[in-house]
């Protein structure tokens, strides 16, 4: 037992060394060009353990789950499955294989049976597999000829688009049924399918019967055939021997197939059970997926395969993977079980990283770069946050801190606020915190000072150092907190800018030779090469300032906002915080390439702009493959030739500026990738026809509208934006911020719109290209056009009936108007007359008049001051025209008219046995006792006392004759 046991330990020790000397001797794999990133959207998959991946032609990606299809546009998953929304959609949610035919329809096979679906309706059928229908489906291949080709055990299936069965083949080995692992056209058009444990056959065109082709006995289970367009020969990935070098040319077995060394685990133990394999475009490495790992080879001139390695991006370790697929751009797609599926990504172009170990080493925590040069052999200077000034060589990853240099030991340069390359040969200028500038020189990582600046030697108020500029005529520009001085290098003087006070953020040279600096809540000023001072007057809380080679400044605030300053403008900064997408967040460093690009630099963020056409790029910290997870504020240097170097938490990144966004934009197809009305998708309700091709109709009582869309770009969706407007509704496009990519409206009038969107390209290029979908509102009832017409009758029969109304009204005041007329007449021949007419008319108003009169004297009984003008008043009569007809028709006077009103109802009042004679006094508005009693003794012939005594007895007497 302890022998065996040792012959184990020994054997894995060989492997270990075997590896060790693969690996040593195999040429390393390009690590600046290859990062692992993640498959966007896969936190938002039913289960993340991926079975297929597939590319249809419109770009969507598609997965094959444990737990149903999956389509991906980069920002959603679309998941078609059944389950308690989709009863009964398919009879097994566990996706075995995804192809898709020349009619843009999607066949996918499952453990029961397979399906097509239309992509366009999202209608799901099941395949014509007759008596195999619940059978597992193992592969789908698509011919050129456009036929559909479908393996479950014993049987492959050919079929038309249109999913009419054209003949079924047996696939046995040794009478045995078997599954066909791939259906392959090679280079001249010939049909070869490989089964298991059984090799290689060939379709024969003539009698429509797959033969033997090229049997080997040790290559018996071929899952992959890759043809090598580069060195012109086929590679097999085989089950159990690994990849083999296959060469139907060749006149031997041996001479046809070529056996390649094994792929070698992280344990040193060779595995030759290939999954998948395919052969990437750039560096045309064969990657291979077993039962073990990700595997990468490179071709040898001979012909053979190398195992490279790939632990600079892929985590070592043993992985349970399955599919590798290689889409439209080039990029890997690895499906996994037991870690999360990711993407191969191999560029052209990419961020260069200095993660700095030696000084990660040395701190035993992450770099902090605060501030950054460079010098022309690979020689950086920067400033570690806590730690101080250091100089490190790229190439040899070597480092020294200032402290193990004699020449600088002793300097303040535990922080380093800013470093500024000097154009003289080897001279860098560092400012620590403080009012020193120094100049200082290495060699062989020895730091050594040149020279020193002290502005206080020629201020009492020097401040503290801010900012740090050297200019074409070798003059250094030093910014305080304070002012502005001039370090004159040649001459060896110092001097101060009088005119320029308070904190200066920035300072910058034009073409022209002028300097600028900018001041915080000051402004801009300008010093000429005759020491010419401007301002320009800004309450603006600068941060940093660069200038293109238009005169152009470019100016960064506190507050987020990326400023342009023209000088031919001097009163004007033009804001173009949202033409590059800021957000707010404070803007540390501004920097102009050589394109007049203009760089942006935030604490998360990195914009690329360009002024000219709007396009920008963005580089994220949020991006785990950019190495930065935060950027600070002074560590920007650029070189004017190559590279820009931004330095922050991690280490340092370089990307290097080039006319990507000045090249014409790709014409990027926006595809509409789903519609919801009220919160549901319209292809959820058994479409019979694609409504983009159409109209997508919405219900009256259906308010809320909201449309997505994407340009399938899975690997820059950084760098994509996307613009859109609702024709008849928006007034012009609306701009979405990056990651955005829906829009939503509500309540929309009822009629036909055009809904349109369009996107940039990777290089941030609006394209040309514009997708269009009409939405037609449907009227709701009372809108529609018989609704419409109801409307208008209702409308007309109203205006005719008030027409109508309207001239019988009119009518009828004609007649009153002219009977009015006539009675004027006559009753101005009343009013005239001085005597009583015999005219029954006249009578009748006499009878009215005094009827009226009586009313408005009762109406008035109790008040003291109703006279002869106050009835006239109420009688809308003069007094004489009053006291005349009041004569003519009673033969009383007015006055005695309405003394006798008022005894009438003194006679009733007293007749109450209850009432007293002060009772009837006041509420007939007389003033005393005197003048009552002799009006009422004036028109009864008795005082109201006698008349109250008259009225008992009489009482009495009838009382007793009751009796």
């Amino acid at each position: 037992m302890i022998n065996i046991q040792k012959h184990i330990i020994y054997r894995r020790r060989v492997y270990v060394v075997i590896l060790f000397f693969l690996l040593m001797f195999s040429p390393l794999v390009h690590a600046q060009d290859i990062v692992v990133r993640e498959i966007p959207s896969l936190d938002k998959l039913p289960v993340n353990a991926i079975h297929r991946i597939f590319q249809d032609s419109d770009g969507y990606i598609w997965y094959g789950t444990f737990n149903g299809l999956c389509r991906n546009d980069g920002y959603n998953i679309r998941v078609f499955r059944s389950d308690l929304y989709h009863p009964g959609l398919l009879s097994d949610n566990y996706i075995t294989y995804i192809s898709e035919d020349y009619e843009k329809k999607i066949w996918f096979g499952t453990m029961k049976g397979g399906y097509i679906l239309d992509k366009a309706t999202s209608q799901i059928t099941p395949m014509d597999l007759q008596e195999f229908s619940d059978q597992n489906v193992f592969t789908i291949n698509v011919t050129k000829d456009g036929n559909i080709w479908v393996s479950m055990r014993g049987v492959l299936f050919r079929f038309r688009a249109d999913g009419t069965l054209v003949k079924r083949y047996k696939t046995e080995y040794n009478h045995s049924p078997e599954f066909v692992y791939i259906v392959y056209e090679d280079k001249a058009g010939d049909l070869l399918i490989s089964i298991t444990r059984g090799g290689m056959y060939k379709l024969n065109k003539e009698t429509d019967d797959f033969e033997a082709y090229f049997h080997n006995e040790d290559y018996m289970d071929i899952e992959r055939i890759i043809w090598d367009e580069t060195n012109g020969y086929y590679w097999l990935g085989t089950w159990g021997k690994g990849i083999v070098r296959f060469n139907p040319d060749g006149k031997t077995k041996e001479e046809q197939y070529i056996p390649q060394p094994l792929p070698v685990d992280i344990t040193g133990n060779p595995t030759g059970a290939i999954y998948h394999m395919v052969q990437d475009d750039i560096f045309h490495y064969i990657w291979v997926t077993s039962w073990k790992d990700l595997f990468a080879f490179r071709i040898t001139e001979k012909g053979m395969l190398k195992q490279v390695d790939t632990s600079s991006f892929l985590t070592p370790g043993n992985k349970i993977l399955y599919e590798i697929y290689k889409d439209k751009e080039g990029k890997l797609w690895v499906s996994s079980f037991d870690v999360e599926s990711f993407i191969i990504d191999i560029r052209d172009y990419i961020v260069k990283k200095y993660p700095l170990p030696d000084l990660r080493n040395r701190l035993k925590a992450n770099p902090a770069i605060n501030s950054l040069c460079k010098e022309e052999e690979d020689i950086f200077w920067f400033s570690q946050d806590r730690y101080g000034l250091c100089i490190y060589d790229s190439q040899k990853d070597k480092l020294k801190h200032y402290s193990e240099c004699p020449g600088t030991r002793h300097l303040p340069f535990g922080d380093v606020y800013d470093l500024v390359r000097s154009h003289s040969h080897n001279r860098i200028w560092a400012m620590p915190y403080g009012s020193t500038v120094f100049g200082l020189s290495q060699q062989n990582l020895e730091m050594k000072e040149e020279l020193r600046v002290d502005i206080s030697q020629i201020t009492k108020n020097p401040g503290t150092n801010t900012s740090l500029f050297e200019d074409s005529n070798d003059n250094l520009w030093i910014g305080t907190t304070t002012g502005l001085f001039v370090y004159r290098i040649k001459a060896s003087t110092l001097e101060s800018i009088p005119e320029v006070s308070g904190h200066v953020a920035g300072i910058t040279q034009t073409a022209d030779g002028r300097i600028w600096a900018v001041v915080k809540n000051k402004g801009i000023y300008q010093v000429g090469q005759n020491k010419h001072i401007e301002h320009y007057s800004f309450n603006k809380d600068f941060i940093c300032v660069d200038a293109t080679s238009d005169g152009n400044l470019w100016i960064g605030t506190a507050e987020g906002e990326v400023l342009m300053f023209d000088h031919r403008f001097k009163e004007k900064l033009t804001d173009y915080s949202f033409n590059c997408g800021m957000k707010g967040d404070i803007i540390n460093n501004i920097t102009v390439d050589i394109y007049n690009h203009v760089w942006i630099t935030t604490n998360q963020m990195i914009k690329e702009f360009n002024p000219r056409n709007g396009a920008y790029r963005s580089y994220s910290t949020k991006d785990k493959n950019f190495l930065l997870t935060r950027l600070l504020s002074h560590a920007v240097y650029y070189d004017k030739k190559g590279e820009i170097y931004f330095g922050g938490i991690s280490g340092i990144v370089s990307i290097s500026p080039t006319q990507q966004l000045e090249s014409i934009p790709e014409q990027v197809k926006t595809h509409i990738t789903d519609i919801k009305i009220m919160g549901k998708s319209i292809w959820e309700n058994k479409l019979k026809q694609n409504p983009i091709t159409t109209s997508v109709c919405v219900s009256p009582n259906d308010q809320n509208l909201e449309i997505e869309f994407s340009s399938l770009d899975f690997h820059n969706l950084d760098q994509i934006r996307y613009a859109y407007r609702m024709v008849g509704v928006d007034l012009d496009w609306i701009y979405l911020d990056d990651r955005k990519n829906s829009a939503f409206y509500n309540r929309l009038d009822k009629g036909k719109y055009i809904f349109q969107v369009k996107a940039t390209d990777k290089n941030g290029l609006w394209s040309n290209e514009i997708t269009e979908v009409v939405i037609h509102r449907l009227p709701a009832w009372y809108e529609t056009w018989w609704a419409y017409l109801i409307y208008v009758l209702l409308c007309a029969g109203f205006l005719s009936y008030c027409i109508y109304i309207y001239l019988k009204r009119m009518k009828r005041k004609n007649d009153e108007k002219w009977a009015d007329s006539a009675e004027l007449v006559k009753m101005h021949q009343y009013l005239d007359t001085k005597e009583s007419l015999s005219v029954p008319e006249f009578a009748e108003i006499d009878k009215l008049l005094l009827n009226r009169a009586t009313k408005a004297v009762e109406e008035h009984l109790g008040e003291a001051e109703f006279n002869v003008v106050s009835l006239a008043e109420a009688m809308n009569m003069s007094r004489s025209t009053l006291s005349r007809k009041i004569k003519v028709i009673t033969g009383k006077t007015p006055l005695d008219f309405i003394k006798d009103i008022k005894m009438q109802h003194a006679c009733r009042m007293l007749e109450n046995k209850t009432a007293t004679i002060a009772d009837v006094i006041t509420a007939l508005g007389y003033s005393d006792y005197k003048n009552f009693t002799q009006s009422f003794k004036e028109a009864f012939g008795m005082t109201p006392s006698e008349y109250q005594k008259q009225i008992k007895e009489k009482a009495e007497e009838s009382a007793d004759s009751s009796r």
